[in-house]
């Protein structure tokens, strides 16, 4: 009798045991991170995929004011490449890089370098950040936790707003009425509540149907 009970007891230490176990690789796969798209890494070249409007979306689009837009969007873009001018390499959140900074440190004290060469060959201090690095936060330009059209197009426009060198070499306007409707069409896509501004987790969905071109849209969300 003594010994079924001892084996009894040690089958059920050795369940409790196995239990523990499955519970700790249950808490350890559940505690594993899953990195956003608004937060990950994306192609400078990717650009949102959206689909056909809805009678509202369509009717939002159409009421765009192109003009207002296309003014908001030229004042942001200035204060975007003054900011990056005034701290070069600055991250999504506005902060400065440290090794960035002090590589600049360097140059500008190392006697082997003028003040001029340090400034060239730099297009960082003179343009802003490249695409796949802004987030939702860099583009609220008036923090009011959503973004207008102009915000969304200074990620979402398909040409590059880098492409002048230099802020004396920009011209206005910065974006054309094709590049606004192009932006408009996927923004009032991905509008789903039609309030014609992008909340942080529609933006999200815009930004995790970017696909650089000739890729496949297998997995965008349409």
């Amino acid at each position: 009798m003594k010994r079924v009970l001892l084996l009894a007891s040690a089958a059920a230490a050795i369940s409790l045991a196995a239990c523990s176990d499955n519970a700790d690789d249950t808490v350890d796969a559940t505690d594993t991170a899953v990195p956003t798209a608004d937060t990950a890494m994306m192609d400078d070249n990717a650009m949102p995929m959206g689909g056909d409007l809805t009678t509202q979306q369509q009717t939002n689009y159409d009421a765009m004011d192109r003009q207002a837009i296309s003014d908001e969007y030229d004042t942001n873009r200035d204060t975007m490449m003054a900011q990056s001018t005034s701290t070069p390499g600055a991250t999504p959140s506005g902060t400065a890089s440290s090794g960035t900074s002090d590589m600049a440190a360097g140059n500008a004290s190392s006697g082997d370098m003028s003040s001029g060469d340090s400034m060239s060959g730099s297009s960082s201090s003179n343009s802003m950040m490249p695409r796949g690095q802004m987030d939702f936060a860099y583009l609220d330009r008036n923090n009011d936790g959503k973004l207008s059209v102009a915000e969304y197009a200074i990620w979402a426009v398909p040409a590059n707003p880098n492409k002048q060198t230099s802020m004396e070499d920009a011209t206005k306007p910065y974006i054309s009425t094709e590049q606004i409707n192009d932006a408009g069409k996927t923004f009032f896509f991905f509008d789903k509540d039609g309030n014609t501004y992008l909340s942080p987790d529609e933006f999200t969905m815009a930004r995790n149907s970017a696909r650089a071109p000739g890729a496949s849209a297998t997995g965008a969300t349409m």
